[in-house]
């Protein structure tokens, strides 16, 4: 292996840090059994062979995409191998996310081999996923603060659904059936994108698959609301190269 092709793997692995400890805020330090980011930073350092300051700085670069207390670098685009990371890694589990942190910070090449050389690759293109994210995230905010409004369901009675990876949004706790899906646009007209799990639970729901498209979010939000996007929208299918988490167990039925 190559020095330059070291040097980049190296970055990445401390870009996949700054993400998970971004993402997971508290989280990271619970799961990693230590109480502060002074630590953190410094466990992660010592295992790349990194300063401290440089995994805060990549934490705080990510930072304005999560909903944390902390501001992060909200000024500055992320630059290219951060939103492939971001990109890469944004509908994998936190389970797996920090199962790949932990090979990381062991230094275990051989299991990490294959997520990180995918994220060094440079033909890919870089989309602008952390603007994306950022629009996704306050039309989420919008929608729960006017649920009623929007879509005849009160805010308590909302059931948060973003982190289970289940294809939808927000459930509704007397309408056990419902999934609503929450899009933003910037403007009041643009591209809205779906995972191929979102697709596949609006063919399986059909009208009880509500769409909720939040557009001119950052100036005058306008709401439209969908029952069935599968019958009503006619999207294009697209593929793309992303890191998937497989978990694998050896069993011997041998015994």
């Amino acid at each position: 292996m190559s020095t330059e092709v070291k040097r980049r793997r190296l970055e990445i692995e401390a870009i996949v840090l700054g993400y998970a400890m971004s993402r997971m805020d508290a989280g990271y330090l619970e799961y990693r059994g230590i109480s502060t980011w002074k630590r953190a930073f410094e466990q992660a350092a010592q295992a790349l062979t990194i300063r401290p300051a440089s995994l805060k700085n990549l934490r705080d670069e990510f930072d304005p995409v999560h909903g944390n207390s902390r501001q992060g670098w909200h000024q500055r685009p992320l630059r290219p191998n951060r939103q492939r990371v971001l990109e890469d890694l944004k509908d994998v589990s936190d389970d797996a996310l920090m199962a790949l942190v932990d090979r990381i910070l062991v230094r275990d090449e051989v299991a990490t081999a294959e997520a990180i050389d995918s994220l060094v690759a440079t033909p890919r293109t870089a989309h602008n996923v952390a603007e994306r994210l950022l629009t996704g995230r306050r039309a989420e905010e919008h929608f729960v603060a006017n649920s009623q409004t929007i879509a005849g369901v009160k805010t308590e009675d909302l059931i948060d659904c973003r982190n289970a990876a289940c294809g939808f949004d927000f459930g509704v706790r007397l309408k056990p059936t419902v999934g609503i899906e929450v899009k933003g646009l910037k403007r009041k007209a643009g591209d809205v994108l779906f995972t191929d799990r979102e697709w596949r639970e609006a063919k399986n729901r059909l009208d009880t698959y509500w769409l909720v498209i939040v557009g001119n979010i950052e100036s005058e939000p306008t709401c439209k609301f969908l029952t069935n996007p599968y019958k009503t929208l006619k999207p294009i299918c697209s593929y793309q190269v992303a890191v998937a988490a497989v978990w694998r167990s050896r069993i011997s039925v041998a015994d």
